[in-house]
């Protein structure tokens, strides 16, 4: 059975606007693979700057939000794959 973690990351979309973000994956490389599969760059791991007890509920507070709500009702801008 595969242990699901929780884990924060800086990201930066196309703008250069950047942001902290949360969600849940096996181990830190999967969850880098989604955020960039959603069009982030991820800059860093953030995960040990935060109590991750309390994201989900103080989100405005801390300052992080779930990568879903950044996707779905902010103003995000997804980077576009170079192409080859």
């Amino acid at each position: 059975m595969n242990t699901m973690n929780t884990y924060v990351a800086l990201i930066a979309d196309a703008s250069g606007r950047y942001c902290h973000v949360y969600g849940v994956a096996e181990d830190w490389s999967d969850y880098v693979d989604q955020l960039e599969e959603l069009g982030c760059e991820v800059v860093e791991d953030q995960t040990d700057d935060y109590d991750i007890q309390d994201l989900g509920t103080i989100d405005d507070e801390l300052g992080v939000i779930p990568i879903t709500k950044l996707v779905m009702y902010t103003d995000f801008i997804p980077l576009i794959p170079c192409l080859k």
